[in-house]
């Protein structure tokens, strides 16, 4: 039976299933198994999603012309109850959108979405990456829906502050952290306009940003986008520093961590400025890069190892993407790990964000023991076993090098 969810947060119980608004998840019917997007009290039915088979693309370029004007309105009457719930100062993180608006539209809206869910799964073939995306999609949906803590009294003394006080004041108004897993052709999040920017927040106002439970732990790759060429090439990952690695065992006239670190990037991503030629001419003979080329971009197209296909790429920004993309993926991988052992053993510990490379998890001490489990899912890799970086702290900003065990 194809369904639509009422409202995407976790406290908004609600469907629409054969003609009928369904509130409580006992009178839910048993045949349920299609809808557009993902709900948190969705997670225990074996529900498809629609949207995901878009993999990001628009909607209305799927729309046939007798459904474009259907939606055309329910949109245009949407817009229009959140510009009034806005000028009313309705908060509606705090409130279910159903209990806002006319019955009557939430029935004909649903009928409407009933209908496009039905023809892209009709018309658009099953990604090949659908159970991979559906996973991700999961995951994320419940980090959207657990609120931020912030210290309000910290908050308040940067409203007024020139360079961030813009960012305070998105804080202050949408403490959730809202990803696009489609924002980028790469296959690295994004955060959805007007709402948490945990992507781009700027690094003083991270220790406004507090636990829900006891503290925070980083889980961090060493060197995720080396680390993943190395693994892309079939080479040995090295249990030290990947840029002291790289000192050790290529670069001759560099000196410091963070001169092979410019150097290696520069190289890897095609800038001639800031490494000379005969550094190139390691790296080049180290990695081999031209024979990744040869492997995962034909015909100006990128397809990683995952099977993410990335199209009208020039040779110039190929390896980039193969690596990028390679790298963000992986991550996601282990993160799904990560999520899955705290919801099946942890007391109540999650995770909080997804930052680049970087897992932070909201942790409390009574899961603490957990901790070595945690590290040992993120280091192993389908390229090896990676470094990992491990910090704890009290907020965000005050996260440090933590040793454990």
């Amino acid at each position: 039976m194809i369904f639509q969810t009422l409202d995407d947060k976790a406290q908004c119980v609600g469907i629409y299933a054969d003609d009928r608004l369904y509130f409580d998840e006992r009178d839910f019917p048993e045949e349920l198994h299609l809808t557009w997007k993902y709900s948190p009290y969705l997670r225990h039915l074996p529900v498809e999603y629609a949207s995901l088979y878009l993999e990001g693309s628009p909607l209305e370029s799927h729309l046939p012309e007798y459904l474009k004007e259907d939606w055309s309105d329910v949109v245009k009457n949407i817009r229009s109850f959140k510009r009034s719930l806005s000028l009313a100062q309705v908060d509606m993180n705090e409130n279910c959108f159903f209990d806002l608006v006319p019955k009557r539209f939430l029935i004909d809206f649903c009928r409407i979405k009933n209908n496009i869910t039905e023809h892209i799964v009709k018309t658009i073939g099953k990604p090949k990456r659908y159970e991979f995306d559906k996973h991700i999609s999961m995951m994320l949906g419940d980090i959207e829906n657990r609120k931020i803590e912030i210290n309000k009294r910290l908050l308040r003394s940067y409203l007024e502050h020139p360079k961030m006080q813009n960012q305070a004041r998105l804080i202050s108004a949408s403490p959730y952290a809202c990803y696009k897993q489609f924002g980028t052709k790469t296959g690295r999040l994004t955060t959805r306009p007007n709402t948490f920017p945990i992507l781009t927040l700027n690094k003083t106002l991270r220790s406004i940003v507090e636990p829900t439970n006891d503290f925070f732990v980083e889980l961090d790759f060493n060197g995720a986008e080396v680390r993943t060429l190395l693994g892309l090439l079939g080479k040995e990952q090295p249990d030290n520093d990947v840029h002291n690695y790289h000192l050790q065992h290529v670069f001759k006239t560099l000196t410091t961590r963070e001169e092979a670190k410019i150097a290696f990037f520069a190289w890897l991503y095609g800038s001639t400025k800031t490494t000379n030629a005969e550094e190139s001419k390691r790296l080049a003979k180290f990695y081999q890069k031209d024979k990744l080329l040869e492997k995962y971009w034909v015909d100006g197209s990128v397809e990683t190892c995952y099977g993410k296909i990335i199209k009208d790429v020039d040779r110039h920004h190929a390896l980039n993407y193969i690596v990028q993309s390679t790298a963000a993926e992986l991550t996601l991988k282990q993160a799904l790990k990560i999520d899955y052992l705290l919801r099946t053993r942890a007391t109540g510990s999650n995770i909080s964000f997804l930052i680049h490379d970087a897992i932070i998890i909201d942790m409390k001490k009574e899961d603490l023991p957990l901790l070595e489990s945690l590290v040992s899912l993120m280091q192993s890799t389908n390229f090896g076993k990676f470094k990992i970086n491990i910090k704890k702290g009290e907020n965000l900003g005050s996260l440090r090098d933590f040793a454990h065990g």
